[in-house]
């Protein structure tokens, strides 16, 4: 029986592991997911692709489980996003400015649109290209900032844009392992927090003031949010496997042993619980008593020291700007320390990051580790209804997508793709 199903997908190329999700856009305006697969990291170095033939096996072993779960609609699927990390990958504000020549003098989309096209224009250093971009804010001649200048009367109005920008040779990779894996249809790449912030950030946090932290394995990026536009993102190529690293070498034990106790929640709870002492096996049946408070104070010195190089590197002012707290996310999210880390650098609430909305035949992704590949696929969900048609209706229901992604598809139609590079 010949079936016509709306197909979209999500690829992370995680320094923990590769994951594959694929979802059905519904006529009622909602996304099911229909397929995961999951497959080992190797290969894959700080977010980056180190070898394509060890990573091609293991994205193929990945990409067929997500198909067999979906029942075969992997090549039913048009669209594929990417969020990415590493790739040199840096952020900067851009500035257009136009003229309302509209008679009646009053902003209208049209003009928005040329702002924000203009502001994106700027000089990149060779093999550096634009990787995504999103609104900040609006000013008009009063100067005092805007988030819809829509109808206000101005005679001018400036458009304040954050751009996304990385190394275009690195960024391909993803591409084209991608293609030589056998898909063929639309690919495009996203900055992983900015995925992430679509997957898990809801719209009072987002018009209040945010800050997003997701801590990888290997990276961690942040993206801070203010009155729903973007004033900072970055990334640094410091993770979790970091402070295993540090407790392997602290301690004298071997990377396993320590990724083990944080991961299986062992470390953790010897915290909560407050135990003097944790039980190592040791060589020849025997046991080696560390101090747990040895582990506190090599992963506290190393959290610490992460969060206060991102502290340090967004401007005050707009840190000033984080009513709503900080929202960690990504598997270092799991481990309960890095909560009370991150209240004390940043001075604020702190809550984790799941994915709360996701629904369908994978039932298992309410987990902050999937927060960047569903906030992908949502993007990718965005795109196939926006170049279908449907602007209203289902779209009107898909109220989790970014503002700035809202407006973007309603003003410029096609030529969102130039706006977003996504």
């Amino acid at each position: 029986m010949f079936r016509n199903r709306a197909i979209v997908g999500a690829v992370e190329f995680g320094s923990s592991g590769i994951c594959v999700l694929l979802g059905e856009s519904l006529p009622d305006g909602s996304l099911s997911v229909i397929g995961k697969g999951e497959a080992p990291a190797t290969g894959i170095v700080k977010g980056e692709i180190d070898s394509l033939d060890t990573v091609f096996d293991h994205l193929g072993k990945a990409l067929n489980d997500a198909d067999i779960m979906s029942g075969g609609e992997l090549n039913n699927c048009s669209i594929l996003m990417v969020p990415i990390s590493g790739c040199d990958i840096k952020s900067c504000p851009g500035k257009g400015a136009v003229t309302i020549d509209s008679p009646d003098g009053r902003v209208t989309e049209a003009d928005r649109a040329r702002a924000h096209n203009n502001a994106r224009v700027c000089r990149l250093e060779n093999g550096r290209v634009l990787l995504n971009s999103s609104e900040s804010f609006f000013v008009i001649d009063d100067g005092l900032r805007r988030r819809d200048p829509i109808g206000q009367s101005a005679d001018k109005l400036e458009a304040w844009v954050h751009i996304v920008h990385g190394i275009a040779n690195r960024m391909e990779n993803f591409r084209q392992i991608l293609h030589n894996s056998g898909f063929e249809e639309r690919i495009e790449l996203v900055f992983s927090p900015m995925a992430a912030a679509e997957g898990v950030l809801v719209q009072e946090e987002r018009e209040n003031g945010v800050l997003l932290l997701d801590l990888g394995a290997g990276v961690t990026n942040y993206q801070l949010e203010f009155n729903r536009g973007v004033l900072a993102s970055g990334q640094l190529q410091v993770g979790m496997m970091h402070v295993v690293n540090d407790l392997a070498l602290g301690l004298e034990l071997s990377q396993d042993q320590c990724l083990k106790m944080i991961t299986d929640g062992s470390l953790s709870a010897a915290i909560r619980d407050k135990k003097e002492f944790m039980d190592i096996p040791a060589t020849y049946g025997k046991v080696r008593r560390i101090p747990t408070a040895s582990f506190e104070t090599i992963i506290d010195l190393r959290l610490r020291e992460l969060l206060e190089i991102i502290r340090s590197a967004i401007d005050p002012e707009v840190l000033g700007l984080v009513n709503s707290g900080v929202v960690l996310t990504g598997g270092g999210a799991l481990f309960p320390i890095t909560q009370k880390i991150a209240r004390d650098v940043f001075h604020s609430t702190v809550r984790v990051g799941r994915p709360a909305d996701a629904v369908g035949a994978v039932t298992d992704l309410a987990d902050p580790r999937y927060s960047a590949v569903w906030g992908a696929l949502k993007i990718a969900d965005f795109y196939l209804r926006r170049d279908s048609g449907d602007n209203d209706g289902a779209l009107q229901k898909f109220l989790n997508v970014g503002d700035s992604f809202r407006r973007m598809f309603q003003q410029v139609g096609d030529g969102l793709r130039d706006s977003f590079k996504i």
